[in-house]
């Protein structure tokens, strides 16, 4: 009889415990804090190009708030270096590892050791060799340019300054890094094509300016006649530079480079080096970081992400293009005007600056005056698309070429004409609301400054998205001229006079920006959707916390740097086309 009861009790007592200690087969998972982490691992950090690379890589992360770590050796051939790294962050669980690696094969065992661990892995600027990836089983997504393609660039310069005939050097990188054999590749290619031009030899920099001073010493003891001479990196066009120096063969020679470092502008400033490739290492560094951020959400990412590829030759030093500005209070112009510096710098030009602060007349002026100084180009950002037409025709009979960007001109002789796709942004914002409000409802919209070609093309589909979708209907329409207070105030004078809206689209960030201030003042019971234009830092902040549904990004740097990237062109007398459009995005609280 007393059995039972001390069963019951001891079963009850196992129970408990039981419940009171976690299960050892299954325990808690935690987080270490270096899983959230990215680590940039880059190859020589003396190297001004990997300047670039961290400079651009650390823009998206503390735009993102994202924690980032960046390591790198003391030379490009320190391949046992960079694996000593990789391994020391797979002992430390790193969450990502974006890496320009020393050798493309070499590195594949341990990049694939990370992987195997969770570790997202990016590949930047020096591309993996494919089967070594095949061989592990493994595909790392790639963020760079083409190198073949950049080098075939310089092979084109040199071969239309040889006029088709002559003897050229190639100093090549690293033997067996894949960046240094698609460069050497892509230049001989483009050089000797139907053409009868020969490459005499081709020797190993090791990317160092000392071994290419070494190695073009001795060529040019064995060959006197040498008509130009490629290096696979400008590190070693210096190198090159510097033994042409000792024979008094400096200018005399056709020398091109690659990477186009700050050290090598004077070079060409001075017509001692002709030509070298702009690869954007800092966006090789933001987009390795985005990628490998993205991926650590889980999104899908693609497995090649280009980078562009621009040539800097020497005839653009010295050049003199004006930029005539409407706005450079305005944000989306602030982006596009350091854009345009960013693009001057790069090629060597003198960039003047002018800003009409949303003033015909003024800007009229400024015009006037760029003309009579007798720049070589003229950029126009109008800010109206009929009054700035006679400073137009002022350039054109003064023969001074016109680009126009953004906004277009209406009359006078334009070149080439560089803006997003307005009327698909429109398109874009109005089947935006049509998605979120398919049971219909009232739309507000917020004009730009009329006669300007933004606002007419923004509106123009805009209204086609929404003329496909008739039960949403356009109640109010305010001119706000893209100016946040004049949004701020037309939306506060709607709220008092009782006016509701299911959704408002404004043509800039700078209105519905403003709209969403008189909103956040006077707390409505009904907050209506909110989709502007142009992915203002400010905007795109306001879309991450929620107070914002969309904007339309259009990327103003972008537009700035090709009007300053079709200039150039221009001014070596190539073909440029008439217009650019450059692409668009629709940034929601989800991504892209």
């Amino acid at each position: 009889m007393n059995r039972m009861p001390k069963l019951l009790l001891a079963w009850m007592l196992a129970a408990l415990l039981a419940a009171a200690l976690p299960a050892t087969a299954a325990p808690p998972q935690t987080e270490t804090p270096n899983q959230r982490k990215i680590a940039l691992v880059m190859k020589a950090l003396s190297n001004p190009f990997f300047f670039k690379m961290e400079a651009g890589a650390k823009a998206y992360a503390s735009e993102h708030g994202l924690s980032l770590e960046v390591f790198g050796t003391e030379m490009e051939t320190d391949i046992e270096h960079q694996a000593g790294i990789i391994n020391n962050l797979i002992a430390r669980s790193y969450g990502a590892i974006v890496i320009a690696p020393a050798d493309s094969r070499k590195l594949i065992p341990i990049l694939n050791k990370a992987a195997s661990q969770g570790i997202v892995i990016i590949n930047i600027d020096n591309p993996l060799d494919q089967d070594a990836q095949a061989q592990y089983g493994i595909s790392i997504p790639f963020v760079g340019s083409d190198n073949a393609k950049g080098a075939a660039l310089v092979g084109n310069y040199i071969r239309t300054k040889l006029k088709g005939k002559g003897k050229v050097l190639v100093i090549e990188g690293i033997r067996g890094a894949k960046n240094s054999e698609l460069r050497k590749t892509g230049f001989i290619q483009a050089l000797t094509s139907g053409n009868a031009i020969e490459v005499i030899d081709t020797v190993s920099g090791n990317w160092q300016t000392e071994d290419a001073f070494t190695a073009v010493s001795a060529l040019l003891e064995k060959n006197k006649d040498i008509n130009a001479i490629f290096c696979a990196n400008d590190q070693m066009a210096l190198g090159a530079l510097r033994a042409l120096d000792l024979r008094q063969l400096t200018g005399k020679v056709w020398v091109g480079g690659y990477d186009n470092i700050d050290e090598v502008h004077n070079e060409l400033r001075n017509g001692r080096m002709h030509a070298t490739v702009e690869q954007h290492p800092e966006l090789m560094g933001r987009y390795g970081v985005e990628l490998a951020h993205r991926s650590m959400q889980g999104q899908k990412i693609p497995t090649y992400q280009e980078t562009p590829l621009d040539l800097v030759a020497h005839e653009s030093f010295g050049k003199r293009i004006a930029l005539a500005l409407s706005d450079s209070q305005n944000p989306f112009f602030t982006s596009l005007l350091q854009g345009a510096r960013t693009q001057a710098a790069m090629h060597g030009v003198e960039l003047s600056e002018a800003d009409a602060s949303n003033d015909d007349a003024q800007q009229l002026v400024a015009l006037r005056g760029f003309v009579d100084n007798r720049v070589d180009l003229l950029i126009v950002n109008p800010t109206n698309a009929q009054t700035v037409r006679p400073g137009i025709e002022l350039a054109n009979r003064a023969r001074i070429p016109v680009i126009t960007v953004d906004r277009q001109a209406d009359g006078g002789r334009v070149l080439a004409h560089v803006a997003s796709d307005n009327i698909a942004g429109g398109r874009l914002a109005g089947a935006y609301l049509a998605s979120r409000l398919d049971s219909g409802g009232t739309v507000a919209e917020f004009e730009g400054i009329p006669g300007t070609s933004a606002s007419y093309e923004r509106g123009k589909g805009f209204n086609e998205a929404l003329a496909r979708n008739p039960k949403l209907r356009v109640a109010v329409r305010e001119v706000a001229n893209f100016d946040r207070d004049s949004a701020r105030d037309s939306m506060t004078r709607l709220l008092a006079e009782g006016r509701q809206f299911d959704a408002i689209f404004a043509h800039n960030d700078s209105m519905i920006l403003g709209v969403m201030d008189a909103l956040q003042t006077a707390k409505p019971a009904h907050y209506p959707l909110l989709v502007g234009f142009d992915a203002i830092p400010e905007a795109r902040q306001a879309v991450r916390d929620g107070r914002i549904s969309a904007t339309i990004a259009q990327k103003p740097e972008r537009m700035g740097a090709l009007a300053v990237d079709l200039a150039v062109a221009a001014l070596r007398q190539e073909t440029v086309p008439a217009n650019v459009l450059v692409e668009l995005d629709l940034i929601t609280t989800s991504g892209r």
